[in-house]
């Protein structure tokens, strides 16, 4: 099952195959790609691995890397490139109705404005927001010679904007209990293989988050993952029809009640909730609450978002007490529908 966060909050496969807990403790780890592991027997190549990687300052590791890149394409002819566009999955166009899409990310912001303000996000994010933030093994994002990465999920880069956003209204007050409330519709692209028919190299995603502080009892787990749900169960009605199945789980074990209250308060002849207790993937990646969001479409169910509380604001904004909820739907998977 391919991976979303808005769409799927799946722990990223490294690249080896080995299924790993998203975390930041393990992202800088050993793994390394077989190809690397050989190429670096030889000691020139090493040598060349640790200048690029940590000796040369990043301004100079950038300008070695893109006259690398421009000596490159000027061996290519246009036989070449029209040769990779063939054979590279992440260059090929979707297998999905365009104007569909279109229709479904205008649709979706439309229906989430005013209570969620959009953003039009940069394909690019720094580097190291997939890694360091949200604790996604580099290997599964595509890095730039900028010193960039191209999008992967777009409530990293909601997170970072949201970061911003709270920490100027902490420091006009320190307390401040203001929400941020945040949606974005971004075309990602994902490294890693995916076996379902339904998975692709790049795809599009709507992102929604609500960021804010600690109000004690599990009070803006509750607040913020009903508005996220809401916000997304009421698209999937409007723009398809179809009734929306939501899977709550609980990784802290104290949130049994944000459940319930969350389970009550979306219960509709539309959307229906169970608790799933027995979930494991993901954990390590969502601190506490978390869900997925599956659609019934001829007589099958399919899982089409997910989400939940994270903890990358603590660390974004240095402060304990701050927190996120994140959540998403493919867009893609509902146009194929």
């Amino acid at each position: 099952m391919q991976s979303f966060t808005p769409a799927g909050r799946e722990p990223l496969t490294a690249v080896s195959g080995e299924q790993r807990t998203c975390h930041p403790d393990w992202v800088s780890d050993a793994l390394k790609h077989p190809a690397v592991e050989r190429l670096l027997k030889s000691p020139a190549i090493r040598r060349t691995l640790d200048l690029l990687a940590s000796d040369l300052p990043g301004a100079d590791a950038t300008s070695v890397l893109l006259d690398a890149m421009a000596q490159r394409s000027a061996n290519l002819g246009a036989a070449d490139v029209l040769a990779q566009y063939r054979r590279d999955r992440f260059v090929a166009p979707a297998a999905v109705d365009p104007i569909r899409v279109a229709r479904l990310q205008l649709h979706a912001l439309e229906f989430l404005t005013p209570d969620f303000v959009p953003v039009e996000t940069s394909p690019l994010a720094p580097l190291g927001t997939h890694s360091v933030v949200a604790g996604v093994h580099q290997n599964n994002v595509v890095s730039t010679v900028r010193m960039t990465e191209v999008a992967a999920d777009p409530t990293n880069q909601l997170a970072l904007e949201a970061a911003v956003r709270r920490r100027q209204q902490l420091s006009d007050n320190v307390r401040s209990g203001e929400l941020v409330r945040l949606c974005s519709v971004d075309r990602v692209v994902r490294a890693q293989l995916f076996a379902d028919a339904r998975s692709f190299a790049h795809f599009s995603l709507l992102g929604l988050l609500v960021g804010g502080r600690d109000r004690g009892s599990g009070r803006f787990e509750a607040g913020a993952l009903a508005e996220i749900l809401a916000g997304l169960t009421g698209f999937v009605t409007e723009a398809t029809g179809l009734r929306s199945q939501i899977a709550l789980s609980d990784f802290d074990g104290g949130f049994h009640a944000v459940l319930d209250e969350v389970s009550e308060r979306l219960g509709t002849g539309r959307v229906r909730c169970s608790i799933d207790h027995d979930r494991e993937l993901g954990r390590g990646y969502y601190t506490n609450v978390c869900f997925k969001l599956s659609v019934e479409a001829d007589g099958e169910l399919l899982e089409v978002g997910d989400g939940g509380s994270v903890d990358w604001a603590t660390a974004l904004c240095q402060d304990k007490k701050e927190r996120l909820l994140i959540g998403g739907l493919s867009l893609e998977r509902l146009a194929l529908i």
